[in-house]
């Protein structure tokens, strides 16, 4: 657990987005294909829809309702979410990749044996988020809730929760590598004691890390 250490480069890869007039503008009123390429698609309500293996590639999602949605092989690459709402949604095996999600609604939603490379949170409602056995690596969440959210049994590496809710969250048996918590709210968290040399924290958040594993400080 280092508490001094200066915070490393976490820059990640942004989406590889065209200029906007590149895209072509689609409305939806279904999955009408299994994948769709150099599009932005807006103001599109799907919600409690399913599918296999949709695909988005090089594409703006904006205000895209997907609640309660039920997606298996789901993938994303070079792709921006803003202000869309996937709350309650079951995704299995997802794969994303340089994508940027802003401003969401991600509250209840279920992404099992998922693997998330140089993804961006920011701004979102993801309390309840659940990523079990998953794989995030090269990721940031930024001024996200994420309270109640499930990590279990995932690898989470060179991430950075800069300024999250992760009251209650669960990190137990996760495998962790590079993880930076400072400045994020970590009242409740579950860690193993086993994970505390891959974490980076504030002086603040040591204190309550040692009280939550039992010590007495006086």
């Amino acid at each position: 657990m280092k508490t001094a250490k200066l915070r490393a480069s976490r820059t990640i890869d942004a989406p590889d987005l065209p200029a906007p007039a590149s895209l072509e503008s689609l409305k939806l009123g279904s999955f009408a294909g299994d994948s769709y390429e150099l599009a932005a698609i807006e103001g599109v309500a799907l919600n409690d829809a399913s599918a296999s293996r949709l695909q988005f590639d090089t594409c703006v999602l904006t205000r895209i309702e997907l609640d309660r949605t039920t997606l298996s092989n789901f993938r994303m690459v070079d792709v921006r979410v803003e202000k869309s709402s996937a709350a309650n949604g079951i995704w299995a095996t997802p794969s994303l990749r340089r994508v940027a999600i802003v401003g969401c609604r991600l509250t209840g939603l279920t992404m099992t044996e998922g693997d998330l490379s140089d993804v961006l949170f920011q701004d979102c409602k993801a309390d309840f988020l659940r990523l079990a056995s998953s794989r995030i690596g090269h990721a940031r969440f930024e001024n996200c809730v994420l309270a109640e959210a499930e990590f279990h049994e995932s690898t989470i590496e060179r991430v950075v929760f800069d300024r999250c809710d992760l009251r209650n969250a669960n990190l137990a048996n996760a495998k962790l590598s590079e993880v930076d918590l400072r400045g994020s709210k970590i009242e409740g968290l579950t860690l193993d004691a086993a994970q505390l040399g891959s974490l980076t924290v504030d002086p603040s958040q040591a204190m309550v890390i040692i009280q939550m594993l039992g010590a007495k400080v006086g």
